[in-house]
């Protein structure tokens, strides 16, 4: 899939049909910010995978008095970016029930974001795979809720989307102020620099062995052919 959740008329027609839509520029603002290169919007757009770039893009679903019924992070295909409105819109309309007490609407939103998350289809899943960088990093972090214990499903690491309705069924309707973008969207690396697809950088470059040194025009020395990147 490629990055251009938000460019699909049908997602941008749902938006609109259900929800008041804003945004916020976090580059520099927040501690949780990605940091990785720059995608100008003149780049080609990227191949990626479901909440790939959970760092710099955070989607968030809001009850009109600010509480937190989902939160979508990184970039999503348009199809199953839909999906997950239908369960927000759902979230919506139990948090509105005036019948419900407060325990019975918290025990439905627990209950639909994980039974949502079992029923997330087979293609879903493969479309929610790691990346590669984040894979070896939730591997090694000792006490990461990715990890599945060896057991009667076969020990490796849960996919994002699986992981991320786990994580939202803890946090029942929580007030905007009091959700933890931070520790939601810690599913691997912060920052990871990467080369592929951008314009200035065609192919991989090749190493070099140091092969010498020479003199400079302003007199001094500097190395010749020393390790290029």
């Amino acid at each position: 899939m490629r990055a251009v959740t938000l460019s699909n008329q049908e997602v941008i027609r749902r938006l609109n049909r259900s929800f008041v839509s804003g945004w916020k520029n976090i580059k520099g603002q927040t501690r949780y910010a990605g940091s990785s290169n720059t995608h100008q919007p003149s780049y080609p757009a990227m191949e990626v995978t479901n909440c790939a770039g959970h760092h710099n893009v955070q989607m968030l679903f809001l009850t009109a008095d600010g509480r937190v019924i989902h939160c979508l992070p990184g970039y999503w295909s348009p199809r199953d970016f839909l999906a997950e409105v239908d369960l927000a819109e759902e979230l919506g309309r139990i948090y509105y029930r005036a019948e419900l007490s407060a325990a019975d609407r918290n025990r439905q939103y627990l209950d639909l974001h994980l039974n949502h998350a079992l029923e997330h289809s087979r293609a879903m899943r493969a479309a929610s795979q790691h990346q590669g960088f984040d894979r070896m990093a939730l591997e090694k972090k000792e006490g990461s809720d990715f990890q599945r214990k060896e057991g009667f499903i076969a020990s490796g690491l849960k996919t994002p989307d699986q992981v991320m309705h786990e994580r939202m069924a803890e946090r029942g309707f929580v007030p905007l102020e009091s959700f933890n973008v931070a520790r939601f969207i810690d599913m691997g690396l912060k920052q990871y620099s990467y080369d592929y697809g951008l314009p200035e950088k065609k192919s991989p470059p090749k190493k070099t062995e140091a092969k010498g040194r020479g003199k400079s025009k302003s007199g001094g020395y500097e190395a010749k052919d020393a390790k290029k990147y």
